[in-house]
């Protein structure tokens, strides 16, 4: 059997690679600059300092990464000052298994300073613009894995405005800000999924464990994924999350042995401490005289919502799979458990699944989609503005609300139209022609 050699590249194919590289050099250079300058010259940024300086102090002064005095560093990093009881205290609540992520950032300033004494000074600022740069990468690549899990290409216009608004939004940039670690649990998240349609199990098992960093992010979500796949008896993605489980969890013990006691100590910190936003919160300032007694039935009337849609998608196609999973990440803010606002980021996907159906299914489908785009990227920052001028709570609450609801009215509206069969032929070429 003869075989072809594969052809060499040409001159001319060379000059090309070589400049394709070399721009795209400097265009990585330049979006670092820009968030490193950017890192220095805006405040905040503590979801990132807590366990990046938790990793450091492990690392290079043999420190337990759960001791107060990472929180407090934390803290004036973030605030230039000790956080109030409004603020976030910035404890540490990664578990250990997961904070060896964070030990590249951790070596990059220590090593360079340990390089270059006289030349580098640490400078946690730097540290934060790569970060930063890491999670609008995530963002952009959110946006193209949910395009890719519904099969959906839309036009140029709206696609570019697309991926804009995963950057631009007025949750994407705060949790820019901040650095939690809540932007790469959205990318996190739409992996799973990506892996479970294209039957990659092991791999979403081992992703599965990734999910461990916030769990008033991703509780509901972990849950069902797990029931899901264990209703269709797929053993395999068990298999992946206990194989990567037990290799970081083996690997936790051998570097610290005592990490669990002062794990748990720092998240119950964590919990008594009076920030963020809950819907019986918002609930009570808004109507003052609402009765305490009655707090539990949103979070019991959202949890049987949720109960009987993930009944209801039991044996359903991927495209129900994927809805209720979006819908799974828009309750859980509702349902009661602390949150903030920087981890309402983790919706964006949901809006690809509103905007595909009216896009499809609806005549002028672009022009209403357009109208919602202006909606959800509008809204938030007019709310912000004016608790800004106003130095009003109502506005934040507002905030904090809209971004939910307006993803769970969404994914209603548009239910019946994703989650049917397969479209006619004559549907087919209606959407493509609005």
């Amino acid at each position: 059997m003869e075989f072809r050699r594969k052809p060499r590249l040409t001159p001319r194919e060379i000059s090309l690679l070589s400049l394709i590289g070399f721009v795209a050099v400097i265009v990585i250079s330049v979006l670092v600059g820009v968030n490193i300058g950017l890192s220095r010259s805006v405040g905040g940024g503590g979801g990132f300092y807590s366990p990046w300086e938790g990793a450091r102090m492990f690392l290079f002064s043999h420190v337990n990464p759960y001791n107060l005095d990472v929180a407090l560093q934390s803290q004036q990093l973030a605030y230039a000052q000790a956080a109030s009881a409004s603020q976030n205290p910035y404890d540490l609540t990664v578990p250990f298994f997961l904070l060896p992520l964070y030990f590249p950032f951790a070596f990059i300033s220590d090593t360079l300073f340990a390089l270059f004494p006289s030349r580098f000074v640490v400078d946690p600022t730097v540290v934060r613009g790569l970060w930063m740069f890491l999670n609008e990468g995530a963002l952009l690549g959110t946006a193209f894995l949910v395009l890719r899990l519904i099969e959906w290409s839309p036009r140029r216009i709206f696609l570019a405005a697309f991926f804009l608004l995963g950057i631009f939004s007025f949750y994407s940039i705060s949790a820019l800000l901040d650095g939690a670690p809540v932007i790469l649990l959205g990318l996190l998240y739409m992996g799973i999924l990506y892996a479970l349609q294209t039957e990659q199990d092991e791999l979403a098992g081992a992703l599965l464990v990734l999910a461990f960093f916030r769990w008033e992010v991703g509780l509901l979500f972990f849950i069902y994924v797990v029931w899901r796949v264990y209703y269709e008896k797929r053993s395999r993605v068990f298999y992946g999350f206990g194989m990567l489980m037990f290799i970081l969890l083996i690997a936790s013990f051998l570097m610290n042995p005592g990490w669990v006691i002062p794990f748990l100590q720092s998240c119950l910190t964590d919990l008594r401490a009076a920030y963020g936003f809950t819907s019986s919160a918002v609930l009570f300032r808004f109507w003052p005289s609402f009765d305490p007694r009655l707090t539990w039935i949103i979070p019991v009337g959202l949890l049987l919502l949720l109960g009987f849609e993930w009944y209801a998608s039991r044996g359903r196609d991927s495209r129900h799979f994927i809805w209720t999973a979006c819908l799974t990440l828009a309750v859980t803010p509702l349902i009661g458990l602390r949150t903030e606002l920087v981890n309402l980021v983790v919706l964006f996907p949901a809006l690809a699944l509103i905007f595909v159906t009216v896009v499809e299914r609806w005549r002028y489908g672009y022009g209403v989609a357009g109208l919602l785009y202006l909606i959800v990227l509008l809204f938030p920052w007019g709310f912000l503005i004016r608790s800004v001028i106003f130095q009003s709570q109502f506005y934040l609450d507002l905030l904090y609300l809209f971004y939910p609801l307006f993803t769970l009215l969404g994914l209603y509206w548009t239910r019946w139209w994703f989650i049917r069969p397969p479209r006619t032929w004559l549907e087919a070429v209606r959407a493509s022609r609005a």
